[in-house]
């Protein structure tokens, strides 16, 4: 994840130095890509360290299926969202029955 992050990385400021049409973009970008390294780069501490998987915030253990969907969360609430739309239910419809669309009974 690291040497892939610095290759777009490197890969976004060569295009930058070639075009000026969407600087705002490629800022933002660059931006969000510098701030993605730089978690890694925290997460590869961390592991050196031997304190990869607490919550920086609580230091409770995050449980391994969670790193495994965001290796880079630093605290337990990372997953606040996954969890809200984990725990969304799908609406319920009341579907109609196949043959009224194919009989035209209704029109």
């Amino acid at each position: 994840m690291r040497e892939e992050l610095r290759a777009r990385l490197f890969e976004h400021s060569l295009f930058d130095a070639a075009c000026d049409d969407h600087q705002g973009k490629d800022q933002t970008l660059m931006h969000h890509i510098k701030e993605e390294l730089q978690d890694v780069e925290r997460a590869l501490m961390k592991i050196d360290k031997g304190i990869y998987g607490y919550c920086e915030e609580t230091g409770e253990e995050i449980p391994f299926e969670k790193l495994r969907i965001l290796p880079t969360a630093r605290t337990k609430y990372d997953f606040f969202f996954q969890e809200l739309y984990e725990r969304k239910s799908l609406p319920q419809f009341d579907y109609t029955p196949y043959e009224t669309y194919m009989s035209g009974s209704e029109y």
